[in-house]
């Protein structure tokens, strides 16, 4: 990274501020959202039509000096979570693109703080490069190849639905003989001949 300033989301948001491209007040709701929340900051610039996610990243790279290389220019390769740990990239939106002896480029959604990327660095001990994509092409590309997978609507895991159907069957049945055993009639009465409705 060749800027002297380290990314970070309260600068970027004083940056947005100065420029005019969004109303300081939002901008300082919007940090403290995110503190709250665990919410990255420019998703929620994003959701909130604070700013469009191109001027976003516009802005990211004007003020980094950083190239901007969304993934759906240039998608990761099939290795590329080789040895990585999914679950720290989906948290923070990141997406490795490319790995060339100790160098990994990394995709950011627009950005992501710079101690993100330095426990990136430690973890995987290797160097970063960051370039700059757009919130909505790393949470189209996270949707498309690494779905978050769904939690089960009933308990169990590995239960198959012909499972549930038959204990509910056998539930329908259980009831029905208790009923029928008591010796209640489930046939409906006739009617009587005087009709309530006078």
């Amino acid at each position: 990274m060749k800027s002297s300033q380290r990314l970070e989301y309260a600068h970027l948001a004083q940056v947005l501020g100065q420029r005019g491209l969004v109303d300081p007040q939002r901008l300082h709701l919007a940090l403290q959202t995110g503190k709250s929340s665990q919410m990255p900051f420019p998703e929620i610039l994003i959701n909130e039509n604070l700013i469009s996610d191109w001027d976003l990243s516009r802005v990211v790279c004007d003020m980094y000096n950083l190239p901007f290389l969304p993934v759906d220019i240039h998608p990761p390769g099939s290795r590329a979570f080789e040895g990585l740990d999914r679950e720290f990239f989906r948290r923070h939106h990141l997406i490795p693109v490319d790995r060339n002896g100790q160098v990994m480029t990394v995709c950011m959604p627009a950005i992501v703080p710079a101690e993100v990327l330095a426990q990136l660095s430690a973890d995987t001990e290797m160097h970063i490069a960051a370039v700059v994509g757009t919130v909505a092409t790393n949470n189209r590309w996270f949707d498309e190849n690494m779905p978050a997978e769904a939690a089960p609507a009933l308990p169990g895991e590995g239960t198959n639905v012909g499972a549930w159907s038959n204990l509910f069957d056998e539930a329908d049945a259980s009831v029905l003989e208790a009923l029928t055993g008591e010796g209640l009639s489930l046939e409906v009465e006739p009617q009587s001949d005087l009709d309530p409705r006078g």
